[in-house]
């Protein structure tokens, strides 16, 4: 069976287009999910991406949704913040959004949210069985339903006018000069995006806005340095002051800057980091910055220069939502709770949007530009100076919690101290250098991840790391 074939992951289930997420078993995860939520209020709010592959499967998540008595909120193509950010205000209690992110075309997926957040793994485990026990033909056909359960909405309108409440707008039109390109790969965050930043006062140029004559997206959808050439050229020859990238559905952002650089992914997010805690209202408000193992030592170097807390979480967006849920229902009126995951440079600032939100982030940078007046080289330069390294290894077939526990054990005999999280392990020397070894949630791979204030102890603790998991996994 197909459904076999699918991967769940800790944001929701993913597979290959017409191979795994055929039309049926689409629907059929559809009922599983409605199986599963088993609540009176039946109300759902779903969206997609601009993968072509999303139209299709929208209907099958619409027929199997209303076989399973929901009232449904069409978004249409619209970003994922802008989905969750549209949930979380209307008060609805489910959501489906339909994206592969930031992987390549050849793949699509289902984010499945609950009242709070992503599902969790039991949930998920809940829902997979349901699917592998549903039979669609038990099932009444769905005949003139479908305009009596769905109702169309555009959020897009509210979404700007909410985000701008959370920038200075007046100060940043009244000084802007910016010229800024958006590589949006022809994902939904070319509905958004531009609009933001002109409403900041950007001089814009979009690239890679729309998908070819074939519907191929314009270049490969994740936004790292590899697929960005364009973007890079465009900034460096054209002598604009930032490049903006984001993958399928909007929740990552990358940035090229004034110089041609295409800077880590964690390097946004950092530059947010400093100018919240710069910025802070009241000396005495505690502050805490949330973010996951694999993330950046710098932004414990940048919380120490004002005073704030760093708490980790494990890989997974859901955790950091989880945690920063669970500070904001402690009664303090002094605190100020925000972060993200490094990895995809998306701003995580729950009294707007408690996702990844590469729009917000977007907007946020150009705030920082206009009021400090610098260039976003010069501003990066400010910021604590740390390298990192990565190498993944294919894990097909391979018993991912043995090899963990091996390779901890092996760890542990040369005298590392590691901390295990999960399937993570971790173990480096305070804010001096780290090592993550961490096994993908939504591929047969495990990522080597290491950072070190000098590039060369980098490239040696990840290879040489990197050379003990291989050695593992050969013996087995």
């Amino acid at each position: 069976m197909e459904e076999n074939n699918l991967i769940f992951t800790l944001s929701g289930i993913r597979g290959r287009v017409e191979k795994d997420l055929k039309f049926d078993t689409v629907k059929k995860i559809a009922i599983a999910f409605g199986l599963w939520s088993d609540g009176k209020d039946k109300k759902v709010l779903i969206g997609r991406d601009t993968r072509p592959s999303g139209a299709l499967i929208e209907q099958a998540i619409i027929e199997g949704l209303i076989l399973s008595g929901f009232e449904i909120i069409n978004l249409g193509i619209c970003p994922t913040p802008v989905i969750i950010h549209t949930k979380n205000k209307l008060n609805i209690p489910f959501g489906i959004i339909i994206t592969g992110s930031h992987n390549n075309q050849q793949w699509n997926g289902l984010k499945l949210l609950s009242t709070k957040t992503f599902l969790n793994n039991e949930d998920l485990k809940i829902i997979s069985i349901y699917l592998e026990n549903i039979d669609l033909n038990s099932y009444k056909k769905i005949q003139s339903r479908l305009d009596q359960n769905v109702t169309y909405l555009n959020p897009i309108t509210d979404y700007i006018q909410d985000l701008l409440t959370y920038v200075d707008i007046l100060k940043i039109k009244e000084k802007n000069n910016l010229r800024v390109v958006i590589d949006s790969g022809a994902g939904a965050g070319k509905l958004v995006t531009p609009k933001v930043l002109g409403e900041l006062g950007c001089d814009l140029k979009l690239i890679n806005n729309n998908l070819l004559a074939n519907k191929d997206f314009p270049r490969e959808i994740e936004p790292i340095k590899e697929n960005l050439k364009d973007l890079i050229m465009e900034v460096w020859q054209g002598k604009y002051d930032i490049g903006f990238a984001h993958d399928s559905d909007a929740d990552r952002l990358a940035i090229i800057g004034d110089n041609g650089d295409c800077y880590p992914e964690d390097i946004g997010l950092a530059l947010i980091a400093d100018y919240y805690l710069k910025n802070k209202e009241d000396e005495h408000k505690e502050v805490i910055f949330v973010t996951n193992l694999a993330s950046s030592l710098r932004f414990e170097a940048i919380a120490e220069k004002y005073n704030a807390q760093v708490i980790r979480t494990p890989v997974g967006e859901r955790f950091l939502t989880d945690r920063m849920n669970d500070l904001l229902s402690q009664s303090s009126k002094n605190r100020l709770v925000f972060g993200g995951e490094g990895s995809c440079g998306g701003i995580m600032f729950p009294y707007f949007n408690n996702t990844r939100d590469g729009i917000f982030a977007a907007a946020k940078i150009i705030e920082i530009l206009v009021k400090s007046g610098k260039n976003i080289s010069q501003l990066v330069a400010e910021l604590p100076k740390y390298y990192s390294h990565r190498i993944k290894i294919s894990v097909i077939n391979i018993d991912i919690e043995l090899l963990i526990k091996k390779l901890k054990s092996e760890l542990e005999q040369e005298g590392e101290k590691v901390e295990q999280i999960q399937n993570d392990l971790k173990f480096g020397h305070g804010n001096d250098w780290f090592v993550l070894i961490h096994p993908s949630n939504t591929e047969p791979i495990i990522r080597v991840i290491s950072e070190a204030k000098r590039e060369s102890l980098a490239r040696v603790y990840c290879e040489a790391t990197a050379e003990l998991v291989r050695l593992i996994i050969s013996k087995k």
